[in-house]
């Protein structure tokens, strides 16, 4: 008694489990395009376009392509609470602070309370002729859609807020809900709008004409009524309901089903709720990950519903769906098959055959009571048989997978093999532990060893059987698969290929039939087999005339790195990869996946009566199969929705297309009808008829350098949703070539070309000849410089002046002194000598040169002047260069004529500092008698300034600004900057 209740309770369970179906459903959030996760408002438009208005933005929603919309683009506010359109295809959208905008595809018109609005806060837009009635929370507004004016403000005379819930219209009238105050009536006469009250039905949150009936939502009730009764006052009654959610908006698909978007404010209790037709009962539709439901919208060609969310942004919810989802009791199912029309499911804790279901316990019952029975005769594991472990708790048993032998369904668990009747009656145990078996034709049982050898049974109890050793290259080991056809058995091995038995066992790889050696899934495909192979391919096999490949599917034709499952369906094969699911013939592929609802992990495959099921975590999935393959091609238009030329937008609508040879560069967006699934669709284009098809990533053609022809561009779209294709021709266009590929500018050029040529050459010619010219005067002044530098580096009366102090010094008996002025005299010569032909030579180099210069000057002067040498330690001496002896004339000129007797502590300093831009700065100062020697210059003092500034003009320095002499009473500064 206790085991038949379990089975009820099981039973009941699981039952109401399956029935609740959950439709494929897609997630649109902030994570995709969405600016916002709460979505106050949505709309279809007549071209297929989904407006989606949120509390930061609109959103435009066509196939894949998003354009969102805020405040700087010109709508009133970010929070959209309604949207409509007009017969013009025109948008209007309502903000629920700012009044309303008109958008004509480029640009929105705000009309507020500033324009005669009555109220900024908009609850609702409808559009009933040439007039769009908005619905606020303080009344009625009538806008004249063609001259965008409002022509009427209507608000009721009570003292209460007339806050609007809907508007519907009823043989040509329009009437209005509301929360709080009733339901009116819209009257119009003379061009003077007003309102007639025709019920005092309050408390409606939203409301939906549905045939000849008002549906209107009012807290913990829905109330339908005819609208006939409500024009006769008969007050509607709603069926209340405990915990029943309000319903704020209403959809009707095109099999007259009503579907609700219910939140219940303060409880959680909202979602997606289907109503009967009365509207008396309703269930909720599950696979939508929010309580808080607050509009709908529904796209009848495609049959999709979309539901909006305060906190989860969009779903999109297929309402006649191939593919349905049906959830479980259990974690997985691992395994499905039938037997004639009983069905076979095998779960991680059970199996259900023919609706009788055996949960773990059942199992270990029966190991248990066998073992007990006939534990003196039970396999052994040194006999070669796989490990068997009797002392596995039921929690832990494994179930694998189902084989069907000619008569019973058997289950193979990790305690070992279970046989039932197709009925589902439980027939015997056989304590085997394999991973895979099968049967032969004469429906014997052959157990494989995945470490050891074979076994052909001739009889089940007791056990008798033939052992084949795994040491003999026919036994097949390792195996994963195994399938019958005809009389023969066949084992697939991960390692060594395929194997056979009829009477005895073969291996193909073995006698060299069929190299291939890593197998592991299989399909009966009409009179062929299906084998797949460790790579993701997969072999077409025909066994009826002994053995033949007679196709290959390669792995890059398959959507998927690799299969997973392999089954059939009449002339489909299909592949079930990490990917999802591909259903391959030899004209198309039909690909599904997350898009369409598979979105749990897959684990057995079966086809029975035209329904393909998948074993998923959770339940299974069924796919209606002659839905799928005969589906309509949902592809019947391709256009071009944007040209771009040079990136800039080119106004397209403009004929003919004809671009200047520097038009060159196009960018082409490509677009089709609305599809639900515009994610399954693959582009391709040629730009010539007889030319190969070019695949895209995207639906965007970008032409780059494009020569100047005549180009048909066609556009081909395979909708792996449908496995159809689509293809057409979308733009014709010309590039025309360049002025000067034309033969009268080439003419015109060749004759222009000689005359300039012979212009420039006679130009040259001349520019050459003033050039030579000038380079012969520079070289000979250069030349003149170059010896008067020379002589003024070395004059002869510095000559004269040493020569004679170094006499003085020997005559006196001073050898020491002469020798050692002797050695810095031939020292400043030898460097003379040396740099003479040097331009530029280093800091280091000049200040030695100039220091020794000092002391020989200084000795003929008793040492009286005090020099002083300073150098920025910033600067490197070494890597400075400056212009050679570019210094030396000013110093020598301070010797000369800036230290008579009469100057009494005579100083003589050079000072070099690092500046800006990688310059130093050289300052000579003295403190001689300055400014009273410039009113008597010598001709030497003249010649040695202007030969200073001739080499400073020769290497490009800026005289006015590269030296500056000053003479004061107090002494001589010269300044240079090098």
């Amino acid at each position: 008694m206790k085991k038949y209740s379990l089975f009820i309770i099981y039973l009941i369970t699981n039952v109401l489990v399956c029935n609740a179906q959950t439709p494929p459903v897609t997630h649109f959030s902030t994570k995709n395009f969405l600016p916002h996760n709460t979505v106050r408002s949505l709309h279809l438009s007549k071209n297929g376009v989904l407006w989606v208005g949120t509390d930061n933005g609109l959103v435009r929603k066509h196939n894949n392509k998003i354009s969102t919309y805020f405040e700087e683009d010109g709508i009133p506010l970010n929070n959209i609470w309604a949207i409509t359109e007009d017969a013009n295809r025109d948008i209007w959208v309502g903000s629920y602070g700012n009044g309303i905008a008109h958008f004509d595809g480029s640009n929105f018109t705000i009309i507020n309370t500033d324009q005669g609005l009555n109220n900024n806060h908009i609850t609702h837009l409808n559009v009933f002729g040439d007039f769009l009635y908005v619905g606020t929370s303080g009344g009625v507004s009538v806008i004249n859609i063609a001259e965008k004016s409002v022509v009427a403000s209507l608000n009721h005379e009570e003292s209460s807020l007339m806050r609007i819930s809907g508007f519907f219209e009823f043989n040509n009238t329009v009437f209005t809900t509301t929360y709080n105050t009733g339901i009116y009536k819209i009257l119009n006469e003379n061009d003077e709008y007003f309102l007639e009250k025709i019920s005092d039905h309050k408390f409606i949150y939203d409301s939906e004409r549905i045939g000849d009936s008002l549906f209107a939502s009012n807290k913990g009730a829905v109330s339908v009524f005819a609208i006939t009764d409500l024009l006769n006052k008969k007050v509607p009654v709603g069926k209340k309901r405990d915990g029943f959610p309000i319903i704020w908006d209403y959809a009707v698909t095109n099999d007259k089903t009503v579907y609700g978007a219910a939140w219940g404010v303060f409880e959680e209790n909202g979602g997606l709720l289907k109503f009967s037709e009365d509207g008396n009962s309703y269930e909720e539709v599950h696979g939508i990950d929010s309580k808080n439901l607050v509009v709908l919208e529904y796209n009848p060609i495609l049959e999709l519903l979309y539901a909006g969310t305060l906190d989860n942004g969009l779903f999109q919810i297929s309402i006649n769906p191939m593919v349905q989802y049906y959830p479980s009791s259990h974690k997985k199912t691992i395994a499905i098959d039938h037997f004639n029309q009983n069905k076979i499911s095998l779960y991680d804790d059970g199996v259900d055959i023919a609706n009788k279901y055996y949960d773990a316990s059942f199992f270990k019952q029966q190991e248990v009571a066998f073992v007990k029975a006939n534990k003196n005769n039970l396999p052994k594991h040194e006999d070669f048989f796989y490990e068997l472990n009797y002392d596995t708790p039921e929690t832990d048993i494994i179930f694998y997978t189902i084989k069907k032998s000619q008569t019973h369904v058997w289950i193979n668990t990790n305690i070992g093999l279970y046989k039932f009747r197709p009925d589902g009656a439980f027939e015997s145990y056989l304590p085997l532990h394999t991973l895979e078996f099968d049967f032969t034709s004469d429906n014997n049982l052959i157990e494989t060893n995945p470490y050891r050898g074979a076994r052909v049974y001739e009889r089940e109890y007791p056990l008798k059987y033939r052992y084949y050793d795994e040491e003999f290259p026919s036994t097949p080991t390792n195996i994963v698969g195994t399938f019958r056809r005809d009389s023969t058995t066949y084992f697939l091995s991960v390692f060594s290929g395929l194997f056979s038995y009829d009477k005895t066992f073969k291996s193909f790889l073995d006698t060299g039939i069929w190299k291939e050696k890593k197998l592991r899934h299989h399909a009966i495909f009409n009179d062929y087999v299906a084998i797949g192979n460790e790579f993701g391919d997969v072999f077409i096999v025909d066994f009826k005339k002994g053995f033949e490949v007679i196709k290959k599917i390669d792995r890059s034709e398959i959507k998927g790195n690799s299969i997973l499952l392999l089954d059939s369906y009449k002339d489909w094969l299909i592949i079930v990869t990490e990917g999802g699911v591909l259903f391959h013939n030899d004209e198309k592929q039909i690909f599904i996946n997350e898009y369409q609802g598979i979105t749990k992990n897959i684990h057995a495959i079966n086809v029975h009566n035209d329904v393909l099921y998948l074993g998923s975590d959770g339940g299974e999935y069924q796919v209606n199969m002659k839905s799928l393959v005969n589906s309509r091609n949902r592809i019947n238009n391709l256009f071009v929705e944007q040209i771009k030329v040079n990136d800039t937008v080119y106004g397209y609508g403009k004929e003919p297309f004809v671009f200047n040879s520097k038009q060159n560069n196009l960018e082409i967006s490509i677009s089709t009808n609305s599809h639900p699934y515009p994610n399954k669709l693959e582009f391709y284009y040629k730009m010539k008829d007889n030319s190969e098809w070019t695949k895209l990533d995207l639906p965007e053609i970008n032409l780059s350098f494009l020569e100047p022809a005549e180009y048909n561009l066609w556009v081909r779209v395979n909708d792996t949703y449908t496995g159809q294709w689509f293809e057409k021709s979308v733009l014709e266009f010309t590039i025309n070539p360049p002025f000067y590929e034309q033969w009268w500018f080439r003419v015109l050029v060749a004759t222009a070309l000689v005359f300039v040529t012979s212009l420039y050459f006679n130009r040259k010619r001349k520019q050459h000849q003033i050039i030579t010219a000038k380079e012969i005067a520079t070289n000979k002044r250069i030349e003149r410089l170059k010896a008067e530098a020379l002589l003024a580096q070395m004059n002869p009366h510095f000559i004269f002046n040493a020569l004679n102090s170094i006499q003085h010094l020997v005559v006196i008996g001073e050898n020491e002194k002469a020798s050692t002025y002797l050695v810095k005299f031939s020292k400043l010569v030898r460097a003379n000598l040396n740099n003479s032909s040097r331009t530029f030579i280093s800091l280091k180099e000049e200040l030695d040169y100039l220091k020794t210069y000092c002391e020989i000057e200084n000795e003929r002067h008793q040492n009286r002047i005090s020099i002083n040498f300073i150098v920025d330690p910033k600067i490197d001496i070494c890597d400075t260069e400056i212009p050679n002896l570019i210094l030396q004339p000013f110093l020598e000129n301070a010797f000369v004529h800036a230290f008579p007797n009469i100057i009494k502590n005579p100083t003589l300093s050079l000072i070099i500092n690092q500046i800006h831009d990688n310059k130093i700065k050289c300052v000579i100062t003295d403190n001689g008698i300055g400014s009273k020697k410039v009113s008597k210059p010598t001709q030497r003092t003249s010649k040695g300034i202007s030969l200073i500034k001739e080499r400073l003009q020769f290497l490009n320095y800026n005289l006015d600004s590269a030296l500056k002499i000053e003479h004061t009473e107090f002494g001589t500064t010269v300044t240079l900057f090098l």
